[in-house]
């Protein structure tokens, strides 16, 4: 019977230059953002569908509200299986002299939050016209640099979380067209 392998715990405290950024974004404070981080960081939780299911149902109609909702499935699948494979800590737990903004709990890799995000803008992208897919390319690029700078992840969560978000709103395409309700 061979020995599993367990993932270690700092890993990504090998990858320097995850470690540089973390604290090239996190070290650098601004009144303004510490204000503005402390509501806007809200935004990237699931609590706030409501606030953008209008503009999916006015682009999109019907199948704009499905393809979110299959996305967001997935993406709801993904996140959390990950963070129990790899069961990361969370940056103040791993370094010194972090700046932390918001209670985190759970583990930290990778970035449900900017997960969502970007699963929202991907999926707005097969429906928005540009200025409001641009809009939506601002508040997901907010939310993922808001996720380092309040000191809850590192920037390869924030990374892998804006991949897996884009990957599950076009997997949800491919979904709604293979299923085609």
């Amino acid at each position: 019977m061979s020995e599993r392998k367990k993932i270690p715990n700092d890993w990504q405290l090998r990858i320097k230059w995850n470690v540089k950024l973390f604290y090239l974004i996190n070290s650098r404070r601004s009144k303004f953002l510490d204000r503005f981080y402390r509501y806007y960081f809200r935004l990237g939780k699931s609590y706030t569908l409501p606030v953008f299911l209008p503009f999916f149902y006015y682009f999109g109609g019907f199948e704009g509200l499905l393809h979110l909702a299959v996305a967001l499935i997935i993406t709801g699948i993904l996140m959390p299986s990950i963070k129990y494979t790899f069961r990361h800590k969370r940056p103040y737990v791993l370094l010194e002299n972090v700046n932390l903004l918001e209670p985190v709990t759970l583990k930290s890799f990778p970035s449900a939050d900017t997960a969502y995000a970007f699963t929202i803008l991907g999926v707005m992208l097969f429906y928005g016209n540009l200025p409001v897919i641009l809009l939506f390319a601002v508040y997901a690029v907010l939310i993922a640099y808001g996720r380092i700078y309040m000191g809850a992840h590192f920037p390869i969560d924030v990374l892998t979380g804006a991949v897996l978000g884009l990957l599950s709103a076009f997997g949800a395409d491919l979904v709604i067209r293979y299923v085609s309700f």
